[in-house]
């Protein structure tokens, strides 16, 4: 019996690494014996500094790779001191605390700004962003778990081989459901790397994960043989594998340099000018102050705007979220929507803005738990963040209901399950957000271009701004409130996220912040006319519309949910081994 759990070890080896020889041992097992001596002691806490220490180092790597830092490299290389903590864990809950220590100090680093504590004006928002950077590390122990999973009963080769799978398929499952918050998706570090991230119009974003993830795999592996002194440093091995990372580093550079040397500099034949109002509204002091002084500020800009010969007369302009900050679209406030009207037929240009809208239930019974209540008269409906369309002499007013929520800050998860949690709300400005109905894509009547519009938090998700596209959105807008977070990381992680977007769908996109960063970004990711925050603004360019689907466009987040499905294999195969150990163990045990 003996000699046969011999031969079975001995089968799983696999280039001198086995299921019980981790690829670098730094560390002693911990003790089995019930008293330990000083040394021991000693030596298990010089141990756990170590560990720390690795771990401190990864989450640092990692939040600085993450704008507004331009340390995008960073990235690559970030998650191997992770892996040499967990290359000699066996038992999960060590492996998942010492992940834990990685991705809180990656969270505090790339998160800090969501509390809003540059300003401390709400209690709420500090405290909702105290809980996102310290339980949302927690989503990270999926693809911690795999991987351990992997490691011990698939062994190391294989648990490498299915970190990118486990990874990315973690990431895209977390672009889904109500609870999602695709945010730190680790590919969002390369917004500077602009030609390593041409590819993105093939793969999303979830590409550049995908290749960071491998990159540090293989440098985990090249560390660790190096530190084991199964390879020298000038060895065949080492210095292929050194060549292969390094290859693999530069291969997107060098097919995004080539994809920007063949890029039209010109516009295409089909154009539109886009303006945008930036006013600069306090968005706590909005809320507060008459909201027709709100309106009139923007339409005096844009007056100023299209009567500003320096610049092209726009045949769209955008204002910001809830520019207009109340229910205008509702009967009660039709003289107020006349008055926009009539000063939009005045101006003769389009307006994009935001807005809130509410849609009343005749029938209370048909209304949703989560609907809201007029306290009084019982009346039901539902509060959509929304944008709206105000043509010149049209009195239809199509208008959009925002989709993706920012999770407990707009609208409480699957609130309609958990109404009566719907007391954790933000109390700036009108929270309890319904979920938009269904995607909407606008058309200007003159030029007959076809656009979307993004609010805030929806442009982080990639498939979904590819649906627009698929649906016929010749360009992309996105109008947003930044200002929440003064000059903290959130605003400029905010407007480097908008260039995957237009890369991934080859689409010019026109970003209108209430105060800043407003800018256009054409189909490569160029960067025109950025603004400084928390300053007045107008802008006005021509930019071109397009209506070819890249692949990624076609065919969304097939990456992401291929990886999730080949994760999942790994993740059935483990436990499939486990069982079949299990079963092994008893036998030998009897």
């Amino acid at each position: 019996m003996a000699e046969s759990r011999a031969a079975i070890s001995s089968s799983k080896e696999i280039d001198g690494i086995s299921e019980g020889t981790k690829p670098v041992s730094l560390f002693s097992r911990k003790s089995k014996v019930p008293f330990e001596s000083a040394a021991d002691r000693a030596r298990r806490k010089h141990e756990f500094r170590v560990r720390a220490l690795l771990c401190a180092i990864s989450g640092v790597m990692l939040g600085m790779s993450f704008p507004p830092f331009p340390f995008g490299i960073l990235a690559c290389f970030g998650l191997v001191p992770w892996l040499i903590v967990l290359a000699d864990i066996d038992e999960m809950g060590r492996a998942l605390r010492y992940s834990y220590l990685t991705f809180l100090i990656f969270h505090i680093i790339t998160l800090n700004w969501t509390g809003g504590y540059a300003h401390m004006n709400d209690p709420y928002m500090m405290i909702a962003g105290a809980v996102t950077m310290f339980v949302h590390p927690v989503f990270y122990f999926l693809p911690a778990a795999g991987y351990v999973l992997a490691r011990k009963y698939l062994g190391d080769w294989t648990a490498l081989i299915a970190l990118p799978f486990l990874w990315v398929g973690y990431e895209y499952s977390h672009t889904l459901g109500e609870w999602s918050f695709p945010w730190i998706t680790i590919g969002n570090s390369q917004s500077n790397n602009l030609a390593g991230i041409q590819f993105i119009s093939v793969t999303g974003i979830l590409g550049v994960s995908f290749w960071i993830v491998v990159i540090n795999a293989l440098a985990f592996v090249l560390y660790s043989q190096l530190a084991h002194g199964r390879w020298q440093p000038r060895s065949r091995s080492s210095v292929l594998m050194a060549a292969g990372i390094v290859a693999l580093y530069f291969l997107p550079k060098i097919h995004g340099g080539i994809v920007l040397s063949q890029a039209c500099s010109s516009l295409p034949e089909k154009t539109i000018t886009v303006g945008i109002v930036q006013a600069n509204v306090d968005p706590w002091e909005k809320w507060k102050r008459s909201g027709h002084s709100t309106i009139d500020l923007h339409l005096d800009m844009t007056q100023q705007l299209v009567n500003d010969a320096r610049k092209p007369r726009p045949d769209l302009v955008l204002w910001p979220e809830t520019a207009i900050p109340y229910y205008v679209l509702t009967k009660e406030n039709g003289s107020t929507l006349r008055y926009i009207l009539e000063r939009i037929n005045t101006l003769g240009v389009p307006v994009l803005s935001g807005l809130p809208n509410a849609v009343y239930y005749d029938d209370t019974t048909k209304a949703p738990p989560s609907a809201k209540r007029i306290l009084g008269t019982g009346e039901r409906y539902d509060a959509f963040n929304s944008a709206a369309l105000f043509q010149p002499g049209v009195d239809e007013i199509p208008w959009y209901g925002k989709m993706k929520m920012v999770p407990i800050a707009e609208r409480v998860p699957y609130a309609d399950a958990f109404y009566f949690f719907d007391f954790l709300r933000w109390g700036v400005g009108i929270g309890g957000w319904q979920i938009g109905r269904d995607s909407v894509v606008f058309t200007e009547k003159k030029t007959g271009a076809r656009f979307n519009a993004l609010i805030c938090y929806e442009s982080v998700y990639p498939e979904f701004v590819a649906s627009f596209v698929r649906s016929g959105a010749e360009f992309l807008t996105l109008i947003t409130v930044d200002s929440w977070w003064d000059r903290m990381s959130g605003a400029y992680q905010h407007q480097r996220f908008s260039i995957f977007r237009a890369i991934e769908n080859r689409r010019w996109l026109a970003r209108c912040a209430v105060g800043g960063i407003s800018c256009y970004i054409d189909p490569y990711g160029h960067v025109y006319d950025a603004t400084e925050l928390f300053t007045q603004a107008t802008l006005s360019r021509t930019i071109g519309r397009s209506t070819e689907l890249t692949f990624y466009s076609e065919h969304g987040d097939w990456l992401g949910s291929g990886c999730l499905f080949i994760a999942g294999l790994f993740v059935a195969a483990a436990l499939g081994q486990k069982f079949i150990r299990r079963k092994r163990e008893e036998a030998w045990s009897s």
